[in-house]
């Protein structure tokens, strides 16, 4: 556990930057601002009058179909496509921050993670003082199984996932493993895109989604090639764009994750039943933090319904 950050962090000063959403096609304008410690991720729809907070908390899915949509308790207030951006506030270490928006659904930038953790990068990081990280240990094999996918986390001594996609050509069969924690998972797939197949961009449209989606913010692949002119499939890349998914949708835990994530055809629904399965049981983890001695100190969950 020595290459863990210990202390918890938010972002250093406030930015701000916009773009279009893949499913919306609608520009929607965002600020990170720094918050206190023990506050979390919080999203606040700027646009909406009331009843617009929204914690990035996995207890707040609404759908997570083709992508996490999230849900306030008491009002119809959601947020499209949250993923990619959480995925790199966890891969930058930080658990406090207020992120702004005029509109229902993240900017898709360009379909990776890359152009959120420059963003991020930009801002700068500080950590809270004699103010500790959490981490969640999975005590015992927890499986998950719906249609394809099947999702298993098992004790470990540090955070690895080995994730495994099998697509029809030319993607194929891939798998990537990758560990030691959140941010060194995360360094290896930032850079992979969301993709899909051409077939179903016709379907998705006519339900009202992907009105945001080009060339140079997805994969797009027919008739069994990629049909965008400067990508390179290799280095299992289409496994490590939704191993960036399961880091994104997992941070909805607000904690820091310790355990063997083995995950088959993953997505964003069985990422949701994980979850769900993970906290039906609190035999099936423990909750520890760091205290002043580098030392980890057990502490009583407080997470209710």
């Amino acid at each position: 556990m020595s290459n863990y950050n210990i202390l918890q962090r938010t972002i250093s000063k406030t930015v701000s930057f916009s773009g279009i959403g893949l499913h919306s096609g609608n520009i929607c304008n965002i600020t990170l601002k720094p918050s206190e410690a023990d506050t979390g991720i919080i999203f606040i729809r700027k646009d909406l009058k009331e009843n617009n907070v929204i914690p990035a908390d996995f207890r707040h899915i609404y759908k997570s179909n083709l992508c996490t949509t999230l849900k306030a308790y008491n009002s119809d207030a959601k947020i499209l496509t949250v993923e990619h951006l959480l995925a790199s506030i966890k891969g930058n270490s930080i658990d406090n921050l207020i992120i702004e928006l005029d509109s229902q659904e993240i900017p898709i930038l360009d379909g990776s993670a890359r152009g959120f953790d420059d963003i991020i990068k930009s801002a700068g990081t500080t950590e809270h003082i004699n103010k500790f990280k959490k981490y969640l240990f999975i005590n015992k094999k927890v499986t998950v199984k719906n249609e394809n996918s099947v999702f298993t986390l098992e004790p470990f001594n540090e955070l690895k996932i080995n994730c495994t996609v099998n697509f029809p050509e030319p993607i194929g069969k891939q798998t990537v493993s990758i560990g030691n924690n959140y941010e060194d998972i995360y360094k290896e797939v930032m850079d992979a895109k969301t993709f899909c197949f051409y077939e179903d961009i016709e379907i998705m449209q006519k339900n009202g989604l992907a009105r945001g989606g080009n060339l140079d913010n997805a994969i797009v692949i027919k008739d069994g090639k990629v049909i965008n002119s400067d990508f390179d499939n290799s280095n299992n890349y289409f496994a490590k764009h939704k191993t960036l998914d399961v880091v994104g949708d997992l941070s909805l835990m607000g904690l820091n994750l310790i355990g063997n994530i083995s995950v088959y055809y993953p997505g964003h629904e069985i990422n949701r039943l994980v979850m769900n399965k993970i906290f039906s049981d609190y035999s099936n983890f423990r909750i520890y933090q760091h205290n002043k001695s580098d030392n980890f100190i057990s502490t009583e969950s407080v997470l209710t319904a």
